[in-house]
């Protein structure tokens, strides 16, 4: 979000903003590029996502300025600044942690009101949480504070005069309740209601954090455990030995489907480890199978597509790119490329039939150029390298 707010700072920048990974915003993610920032309008201020990793860049400005943080600093600083911001949902703690490269660098910190960011801090309205806070080179500083959801909390990061160095900024935000205590997305189910039986659980976890992730669960296999649960947690009796498939879906991370053999023998432990999204990302769907030569995707494979277009339902405002794959030896010559397109652009075309907007869809053909096995020595490794699959936008 680019705010426009008159009266407030009088310099221009270009910020470098890289994203790194796993930046969230409502389950998607979100890459930043070069900005030309006036924050004299707070234009082009940027908006930080609930937590992740950021690469900044200054870019080497020389004037300097006092003008906009005369209420806090005595002395004036550079102009080479970055500036970001974050808007908390609830109430919660901020940890960040930074550090550079080569030249120091400094930081303020500002709690503000939400539509007046820019002008609080020019009229000195704003709370200085951290003012004027070093960062030396090859060292690593942390700042924890408190936050509202009722503020908005501005990062100003100060470079030197023509500095054109890096900043590692790590952000994470960690949701409270109102005795302070950390929020875990935490739900246990338990079917077996606390007694000593053979069981098996099956536990779901962020891959990046290992933290605990409530999923929607659907078990199919014999009656005694298929249904449809909800739970980060799952304790389920296994009564007789069966075996059974396991689909785990969640908003904001990538589906995953487990075929497992319960055990009535001894407890047992799926560990689902569900890979958030994050723009780059791509998974593979060795599932979707054609026939040799063909765009034509095998019978079996289709509920395969139907997988994938559940999986886009459930996360509405993903984009996608198709890759579709061949498995050929030698150079990536032309007509593998088109026949890989074909492919991709046949499970595009599922997709839309499925009832996903064609508009989140794109298709493209890499050819042989990046098998799973590259040279194959059996049947099962040749259907791999025929394969699609699909990159987040």
């Amino acid at each position: 979000m680019i705010f426009r707010l008159l009266n407030c700072m009088n310099f221009r920048l270009i910020v470098f903003f890289l994203f790194i990974f796993n930046i969230h915003l409502d389950g998607y993610s979100q890459l930043f590029g070069k900005k030309t920032v006036n924050i004299s309008q707070c234009e082009g201020i940027i908006n930080v996502s609930e937590s992740g990793t950021y690469l900044l860049q200054f870019i080497g400005i020389e004037e300097s300025e006092n003008g906009s943080f005369i209420n806090y600093l005595k002395d004036s600083v550079s102009s080479n600044l970055i500036w970001s911001y974050y808007n908390p949902k609830q109430k919660g703690e901020i940890k960040i942690s930074l550090s550079v490269d080569q030249q120091k660098a400094a930081i303020l910190i500002f709690e503000t009101s939400k539509k007046h960011l820019c002008n609080d801090i020019k009229q000195g309205k704003a709370k200085a949480l951290y003012n004027n806070s070093s960062i030396t080179n090859n060292s690593t500083e942390e700042f924890v504070f408190e936050c509202n959801k009722e503020k908005s909390y501005v990062f100003v990061f100060i470079g030197e005069s023509k500095a054109s160095n890096k900043i590692n900024f790590d952000f994470e935000f960690i949701p409270t309740d109102e005795n302070g205590n950390e929020i875990i997305d935490e739900k246990i189910v338990d079917f077996t209601y606390g007694k000593d039986i053979n069981n098996t659980l099956i536990k779901i976890i962020n891959s990046k954090t290992h933290k605990p992730v409530t999923a929607n669960l659907t078990i199919i296999g014999s009656k005694s455990i298929s249904g449809y649960y909800q739970a980060s947690d799952l304790y389920i009796p296994i009564l007789k030995r069966t075996k059974a498939l396991v689909k785990v879906d969640c908003k904001g991370f990538f589906s995953k489907d487990i075929e497992h053999r319960f055990l009535d023998s001894q407890k047992d432990t799926i560990l689902v480890d569900l890979d958030p999204l994050t723009v780059g990302a791509s998974i593979q769907f060795e599932e979707i199978e054609f026939y040799r030569g063909t765009s034509t995707i095998k019978k079996k494979s289709e509920k395969k597509v139907k997988r994938l277009a559940d999986f886009l339902a459930l996360n509405a405002i993903v984009k996608i790119e198709i890759q579709g794959h061949v498995n050929a030896k030698g150079k990536n010559t032309p007509s593998n490329v088109r026949l890989s397109k074909k492919r991709a652009k046949r499970v595009l075309k599922k997709l839309i039939q499925n009832g996903i907007d064609k508009n989140r869809l794109t298709a493209v053909g890499l050819g042989n150029s990046a098998p799973v096995y590259p040279k194959p020595k059996h049947s099962y490794e040749e259907q791999a390298n025929r394969r699609v699959e699909i990159m987040i936008k």
